[in-house]
């Protein structure tokens, strides 16, 4: 059983949004909501199981998981607690990266981490 494919849980919206109005199209929604909790539900136990493993095999603390996260979150200057997607250029050769990285993919310069709160 694998963990999660991004792809699996995608929808199509222009169905979706274009059936709304009609039985079937609530239906629809209201299957793909129970659809996506339910992937939601998976995603929390799987995270929860690994932080476990994490935390006993490696001796890491809430704390910084805490911290990382904080860290992670911030790398987009918005504080949200959600991961963007915003492009970030990197000083040194001038290719744009994702802002889920603190260092750029190409040249491997680093990017300034965020000061922690």
């Amino acid at each position: 059983m694998g963990l999660w494919i991004g792809s699996a849980i995608m929808a199509d919206t222009t169905s979706l949004r274009s059936s709304a109005g009609s039985t079937a199209g609530v239906q629809t929604l209201q299957t793909r909501v129970k659809d996506l909790e339910h992937h939601i539900g998976r995603l929390s136990l799987m995270n929860q199981a690994l932080w476990e493993l994490l935390r006993e095999r490696a001796h890491l603390t809430d704390d910084q998981l805490l911290e990382k996260a904080h860290e992670i979150d911030m790398r987009d200057g918005i504080e949200d607690g959600a991961i963007s997607n915003a492009p970030l250029k990197c000083p040194t050769c001038g290719r744009v990266s994702n802002s889920r990285h603190w260092k750029c993919l190409y040249c491997g310069q680093q990017f300034e981490k965020p000061v922690m709160g």
